[in-house]
């Protein structure tokens, strides 16, 4: 068993897998950032239906998300060096807030009337550079927060703040986009900043600067990436998440073009998908909770990258509504499971020095790489429909899935347990 694996675990002990909730400091997070997703979530439902509304254009649907993840392709790699080098706190609550500024921004602009696709645009660029630096700061205060061995139960509890978020926000959304229109949604995603301004001032846990060693600004930059590549683990798993980043998530921004045209759904439809994509995320959370302990890492990771594929590909071809959803749901299932197993190895394997460096590759693996191939398939979404662009992603994400089940034996590093 141990040579299927990516990590050599030790025999599993039993433990709490809610244990990390028990940490004041975790529990702050926690819920700081609860708050804050649900209000995204508010926004990303009005959003994709504005912007469809706006330009009737599925090309340009991929384009907010391209510009949205363009900063994180660019500049992801070398991001974590600001994690590394400076307070967390000052970085988390400066990007926080300039956030909270473009969705009021977007809220004003709806308001008054004058709102433009340009206007989404230029946000969602924004947000993309604050986001570039937000991610990995936010996702290395885990292994601050909590002891090492609690790490692997305390990565899948944080996804769940973004993840049960899924579930309320876009129910939340639907409601407002349908009575209100979209600049309460905005408004509401503004005003819930605040909630993960609050809890990271409140943490007592020192989040000053992890790296004080003098180093060449050429090796602050690099290191991060060069270890990530040269760890065998590492690599694989940074190759295997990208494929699904590139491919498998593709679909996401063309859900409100799916839901209208090729399922014939309205906004409250559209808001069921995505509450489906956030059911399955939290179902793939609790078992990855509940499993936190148990030595089977690798196997899972290849078993999600399957099932994401084997859902695109069904999306494809069926149109019955409960088929539909239920195959939403394996996606946000399958896509969680992978890269919430991945950000727990990313978190055990890489040092303490290195970690913020670490984790921003694996941020770029899951969202810096995903706007690479954006717009060729917003194009070919656009000439030949959005179930022809599930096809040819599901296929390349069914493609890596078999090359990664075929390779499982690298995959493992028995000598090297953690």
């Amino acid at each position: 068993m141990a040579q299927e694996e990516l990590l050599a675990d030790p025999p599993p002990k039993k433990r709490n897998p809610f244990a990390p909730l028990a940490i004041r400091d975790f529990r702050v997070l926690w819920i700081g950032a609860f708050v804050s997703f649900m209000g995204s979530w508010v926004q990303t439902v009005a959003q994709g239906w504005l912007v469809f509304e706006l330009t009737g254009d599925e090309h340009k649907l991929a384009m907010v998300a391209f510009c949205s993840m363009i900063p994180v392709s660019i500049f992801g790699p070398i991001a974590g060096t600001i994690t590394d080098v400076v307070d967390r706190r000052k970085v988390l609550v400066i990007t926080q807030m300039v956030f909270a500024a473009s969705a009021a921004w977007l809220a004003w602009a709806n308001h008054m009337g004058v709102v433009q696709y340009e206007f989404v645009l230029i946000a969602a660029l924004v947000n993309g550079f604050a986001s570039t630096i937000e991610m990995p700061a936010r996702q290395s205060l885990i292994a601050t927060v909590v002891p090492r061995d609690l790490v692997a139960s305390a990565v899948p509890l944080q996804a769940g703040t973004f993840n049960l978020a899924r579930i309320v926000g876009p129910a939340l959304g639907g409601v407002l986009l349908a009575r209100f229109g979209p600049q309460s949604c905005y408004l509401v995603n503004a005003l819930t900043y605040s909630a993960l301004i609050i809890s990271v001032l409140s943490i007592k846990a020192n989040l000053s600067a992890t790296s004080t060693r003098v180093q060449p600004i050429k090796d602050l930059l690099l290191e991060g990436i060069l270890y990530t590549w040269r760890e065998p683990r590492l690599k694989r798993l940074f190759l295997m998440e990208t494929t699904v980043s590139v491919f498998g998530l593709a679909y996401i921004p063309f859900i409100p073009a799916f839901a209208k045209e090729v399922m014939g759904f309205n906004a409250k439809g559209l808001s069921l998908i995505y509450t489906m994509v956030g059911i399955g995320a939290i179902s793939g959370l609790l078992m990855l909770i509940s499993v936190s302990h148990r030595p089977f890492k690798g196997i899972i990771v290849r078993a999600a990258m399957t099932a994401l594929g084997l859902a695109l590909l069904a999306l494809s071809f069926t149109r019955e509504p409960w088929v539909v959803y239920a195959l939403f749901a394996l996606c946000g299932f399958a896509t969680i499971t992978q890269f919430n197993t991945t950000n727990t190895l990313f978190q055990l394997i890489a040092p303490e020095r290195l970690r913020g460096r670490v984790l921003a590759m694996h941020i770029w693996a899951l969202s810096g790489s995903a706007p690479l191939a954006l717009p060729l398939l917003g194009s070919h979404a656009k000439n030949n429909g959005v179930p022809s662009m599930m096809i040819l992603s599901g296929s390349v994400v069914v493609l890596g899935a078999i090359m990664a089940w075929l390779t499982g034996q690298q995959l493992s590093d028995p000598k090297n347990s953690l």
